[in-house]
């Protein structure tokens, strides 16, 4: 008997509740092994693609495809369009990079794969409610060597922030503590504290017109890391944006206050330690 590619794909049961999704941002660890045929098409005849077998194993650790699709869903509606979760396939032990890795969305009547880029990053789909509550996600890769990461990311430009952008940010971040989870269990996430920019150098300014001319007001850079550094393919490489400032929208300066940064410069959210 042939199995249909979602009998291909076994789920994920769930061990971590939604506060600790948001705030870790380690949102699962998956597993599976594969093993896959390539497609053999005929010179004169459409091609036709072979039976593709998964075999697949559960992972404890990773949370179940219901409650991801309600995060992403409430953040987009409290979120208001400013921030997204930036999903990523990572390895679990760096030395040990994944190969050929798969992630699939699996329903009782439908299979969705789920496209991964080169550096592992891919995009979750949505579904309503109604049919996210039996949707799983399942992936083709051995227990214990992979992890997947959210990241909570701003949907803006370093050119488009000027301080109303910036109280704005902070407000939709109170209301994702708020809105999103029960009092009793907001310690779990931190708080947003300010918006953050970082520059492969330092030499940030606000700038806004009062009384006929331009006022110009430097940010003060935070202090410097001893070693900054990023992971790049699995190694320890010095950070391209060693510098950085924060906002905090508590500032007295005007909302029409822009920001002006040095090329290159990368937005990102402040988060209380």
């Amino acid at each position: 008997m042939k199995n249909s590619p979602r009998d291909s794909f076994t789920p994920f049961p769930t061990l971590r509740p939604l506060a600790l999704t948001l705030g870790s941002m380690v949102l699962w660890s998956a597993q599976a092994t594969a093993q896959e045929a390539a497609p053999s098409p005929a010179a004169s005849a459409p091609a036709q693609l072979e039976t593709v077998t998964v075999q697949m194993q559960k992972d404890p650790a990773v949370l179940p495809y219901a409650m991801l699709n309600r995060v992403l869903t409430q953040l987009q509606t409290v979120g208001e369009g400013l921030v997204r979760l930036d999903f990523k396939l990572l390895p679990k032990d760096d030395q040990k990079p994944l190969i050929n890795p798969k992630l699939a969305l699996s329903t009782e009547d439908r299979y969705i794969p789920i496209p991964v880029a080169a550096d592992g990053a891919f995009v979750l789909p949505l579904l309503p409610q109604a049919q996210a509550k039996d949707a799983e996600v399942a992936s083709n890769q051995a227990k214990g060597t992979m992890r997947i990461q959210g990241l909570l990311e701003i949907n803006a430009k370093p050119e488009e922030v000027d301080m109303k952008l910036v109280r704005r940010i902070m407000r939709v971040g109170h209301s994702l503590r708020t809105e999103m989870l029960p009092f009793y269990l907001r310690w779990l996430m931190p708080q947003i504290e300010g918006l953050k920019i970082c520059s492969p150098q330092a030499g940030w300014q606000l700038e806004w017109p009062e009384g006929g001319q331009t006022l110009t007001l430097p940010l003060e850079a935070l202090p410097p890391s001893k070693a900054p550094a990023v992971k790049k393919n699995g190694k320890n490489e010095p950070d391209p944006r060693p510098f950085c400032t924060v906002l905090s929208g508590q500032e007295r300066w005007p909302d029409a206050a822009k920001l002006v940064a040095p090329a290159n410069s990368k937005l990102s959210v402040q988060l209380s330690r």
